[in-house]
């Protein structure tokens, strides 16, 4: 029995209301994929031997092509890992997508003002004002915005088709 074939026995057991499809390659050495289908979330899995677990969840609100031809969002070396990951994103109804914002955005999301952000950067809120709305900004103007909310600054570079993702520092 291939890996794939445990996790969806698993899941099939956990989750009975759910509908998991596999697809898997003539070779047996070869891609197969395992895409579980929930009320308001698709999940997919790809499995390479070589590489492991591949893996992505997409709202079903969401364009029908988004992220769809992309790589996947999060890889694992374990079924077990895999099938506890699903499991919490069947339960927690979340995606793997990270929600892209501004800072602004980030801001009102935490319910902060620019008056209190401003002060806590000891600058004035016309400053701030005029930082939130640069199209470009320096690195560390932007880690202590971050830093002032609350939240700590990390930039990734991810590499396509690949596992690799490194976190990049500023020295």
């Amino acid at each position: 029995m291939s890996p794939i074939d445990q996790i969806k026995d698993a899941l099939a057991a956990e989750f009975p209301d759910v509908e998991i499809v596999v697809r898997k390659a003539d070779d047996p050495k070869g891609m197969q994929f395992l895409n579980v289908f929930s009320d308001n979330l698709e999940i997919a899995v790809e499995w390479k031997p070589d590489r492991g677990f591949g893996l992505s969840a997409f709202r079903s609100d969401s364009h029908d092509l988004d992220g769809a031809y992309d790589a996947p969002d999060e890889w694992y070396k374990s079924p077990s890992a895999v099938f506890h990951r699903i499991g919490s994103l069947l339960i927690d109804e979340k995606t793997t997508r990270i929600a892209s914002m501004c800072l602004g955005a980030i801001r009102r999301d935490l319910s902060i003002s620019q008056e209190e952000l401003s002060a806590a950067l000891e600058i004035t809120q016309a400053t701030y004002s005029k930082q939130e709305r640069r199209a470009d900004m320096k690195v560390s103007t932007l880690r202590k915005a971050i830093e002032a909310m609350g939240g700590v600054l990390r930039i990734e570079a991810r590499f396509s088709d690949s596992q690799d993702v490194r976190e990049l520092t500023f020295q």
